[in-house]
């Protein structure tokens, strides 16, 4: 006998299969949630951006609060041996582009032994970009030396 037709097996019309596992789903995500993950985390990007935009600008502000401490310690520093003019060149220099106000008290002249006091203000670069001057004040206080 010859066969014209393969006979039974997966492959032959009407035999049985085997049962499809059950689709799967995320738990808590119903066929009307898709595109949920992808709104939320549209609507938590600007507040994390502007979380990042604040965290640089308090970044900012800490290292401008360190430059005018600076400043007013290099100015009572100068000051301490130096008359007016000279330190506020030197505190011109130190400053670079950023815009700095200085008092000293006393005035020069200074006696040696007295006590002078550097008041600096520094523009804060941190506000500038919001149009905002903000500045920084910062005191330091030295001994007079003689010259």
């Amino acid at each position: 006998m010859v066969l014209t037709r393969q006979g039974g097996g997966a492959g032959r019309t009407g035999a049985p299969r085997p049962p499809c596992p059950p689709v799967r789903r995320r738990p808590g995500l119903a066929a009307g949630e898709r595109g949920s993950q992808t709104l939320e985390f549209a609507l938590v990007l600007p507040l994390a951006v502007l979380l990042l935009v604040l965290g640089l600008h308090a970044g900012l502000l800490a290292a401008d609060l360190v430059a005018a401490q600076g400043l007013a310690r290099e100015a009572a520093r100068m000051a301490a041996v130096a008359d007016d003019d000279t330190v506020n060149a030197a505190l011109a220099a130190a400053a670079g582009r950023q815009p700095v106000g200085l008092a000293l008290r006393p005035q020069s002249p200074r006696r040696p032994g007295t006590f002078v006091t550097a008041e600096v203000r520094l523009r804060s670069r941190a506000f500038r970009a919001f149009g905002q001057e903000v500045w920084l004040p910062a005191t330091a206080t030295m001994r007079t030396e003689s010259a």
